[in-house]
């Protein structure tokens, strides 16, 4: 840190013994940059503002008129500005391209002008600003009033000659088709006067109930198909299982008799003979009886009863059964219904053909024709929202203003520059010329060398030099002091003139 404070004394030593060529290169370097900022060529901005406005009346018509999409139109704002032709009309409407001595020069100024041109459209997109930097604030004004004046009016003029071209083309089309319409219509009633056929078949709609009934069989066979698979698997299930189970006891066998016959009375309250758990329940009685017989002559006391896994299996191969059944009958149904419409379709006679054909021909054009009206209504109406103005347009809210101010120079940063400038030269030229001299101007410098330093004869000017030194520095703090006031004040006229 002591360091750094003895280099920062030794440089201002530098400067202070060579103070008056400082303060005298410092001044003229610093006059030199603020009066050469004065004669800088002065460069003017201006700006237009343009609102987008969408009117209300848009809304309300929503799906009854079409009109053109500004967000289209803004995304090739910046490129329709800036085009070359819209820059040419407006440099031909301000009389410039008079004054252009050969094509190239021209060309030159229209790409000049494209790059200083500046176009930003707010975030919201409802407003953009155009705004070009030129020497001439005349011209500035001018050309930024024409090129946003002349953009809204093309743009305008040329939302108008869409709708009405579409207007035209729509009423076009429309006196065709209804021509078209009314030959469709004649050939219908000559051919009916000619054939004798007043109903037509409708062909497709045949077609349709063939495909429909032949998906419906597809589905039955699919159907069948897994039935048949089921019953093949319960078939083999049934081969593998008795009829009969053996019971333990005839004691055993009695009281299962009973149970039954107890379950058989009540199923015979709610359901009739040949309900399948009445049936079931009557065979296993049955051969519960048979086999108690069997074995009482037999004199055992072990018998076999009515398995009803076999009979549960047996009951579902019926169920199977009869739904195949039912499913064949349906199929068979169906296949017959197939087999009439194919006959019906194959016995239309070609007259009846060929008047299906003229009424879907007909049937074309009607369509078209009563698209072409609703679309010509639209367009009817979007003619009237453009002739009353009452579609998203632009607004130019404000309009380019004559600059009283140039942008550039900033006179403020340049003579706050040219102080910088004039303190930085005096003082790096004070202290370069005292760096190049090799005499020795300190005794830290010696013992720096290894030098011994036994006194120091200090330097004692005479009186003449001290006077003349006097005069120097008198001259030299008087004009820094004058410069000085006129730098405050030039400094604060120019920020005065900012306001």
């Amino acid at each position: 840190m002591e360091q750094n404070l003895s280099e920062i004394f030794r440089y201002l030593k530098m400067v202070y013994k060579r103070r008056h060529l400082a303060i005298a290169l410092a001044l003229l370097v610093a006059s030199a940059v603020i009066g050469g900022s004065y004669f800088l060529p002065k460069k003017y901005k201006v700006d237009s503002t343009v609102f987008i406005e969408e009117n209300v009346i848009k809304n309300l018509v929503k799906g009854i008129a079409v009109t053109p999409d500004m967000q289209d139109r803004i995304k090739v704002l910046r490129y329709a500005l800036l085009s070359r032709g819209l820059i040419t009309r407006v440099l031909a409407d301000l009389d410039v391209d008079t004054t252009v001595k050969n094509p190239q020069a021209m060309q030159a100024l229209v790409k000049s002008l494209q790059e200083r041109t500046e176009i930003n459209i707010s975030k919201g997109e409802d407003q953009f600003t155009v705004s070009i930097t030129d020497k001439d604030p005349a011209f500035a004004q001018n050309f930024i009033n024409k090129l946003v004046g002349k953009y809204v009016e093309e743009n305008i003029s040329a939302k108008r000659d869409e709708t009405y071209g579409a207007n035209r083309f729509l009423d076009e089309q429309l006196v065709l088709f209804k021509q078209k319409l009314d030959e469709a219509e004649n050939s219908i009633i000559e051919f009916r006067r000619q054939q004798g056929v007043y109903l037509s078949v409708d062909e497709n709609a045949i077609v349709l109930q063939i495909r429909q009934h032949q998906q419906q069989l597809e589905t039955l066979s699919l159907d069948i198909s897994t039935l048949q698979a089921r019953k093949n698997r319960l078939d083999q299930q049934l081969r593998g299982m008795e009829p009969t189970v053996a019971l333990f006891s005839e004691q055993q066998s009695n009281d299962r008799l009973t149970t039954l016959e107890n379950r058989l009375r009540q199923l015979l309250l709610n359901y009739t003979e040949n309900y399948p758990d009445v049936v079931r329940t009557k065979a296993e009685i049955a051969a519960l009886r048979s086999r108690g017989e069997g074995a009482g002559n037999e004199g055992g006391t072990r018998m076999t009863g009515v398995n009803p896994l076999y009979q549960d299996a047996r009951q579902k191969i019926m169920d199977v059964e009869t739904e195949l059944s039912s499913l064949g009958a349906k199929k068979g149904r169906l296949q017959e219904l197939v087999a009439e419409k194919e006959t019906e379709l194959q016995s239309i006679p070609e007259h009846a053909k060929e008047f299906g054909v003229l009424v879907q021909v007909r049937d074309s054009v009607k369509k078209i024709y009563e698209d072409l009206l609703l679309r010509m209504g639209q367009s009817e109406v979007s003619k009237q929202m453009e002739i009353g103005d009452k579609t998203t347009t632009f607004r130019v809210v404000d309009p380019a203003a004559f600059p009283n101010k140039p942008i550039s120079p900033n006179m403020v940063k340049m003579i706050l520059l040219g102080l910088a400038a004039g303190f930085g030269a005096g003082i790096g030229v004070a202290v370069l010329l005292e760096l190049r001299t090799s005499s020795i101007k300190d005794a830290s410098q010696l013992k720096e060398l290894g030098v011994e330093v036994l006194a120091v004869i200090p330097h004692i000017p005479s009186v003449i030099e001290q006077s003349r030194w006097r005069r120097l520095d008198r001259l030299a703090y008087s004009v820094a002091t004058i410069w000085g006031f006129g730098f405050f004040g030039l400094l604060g006229f120019e920020l005065l003139r900012l306001r």
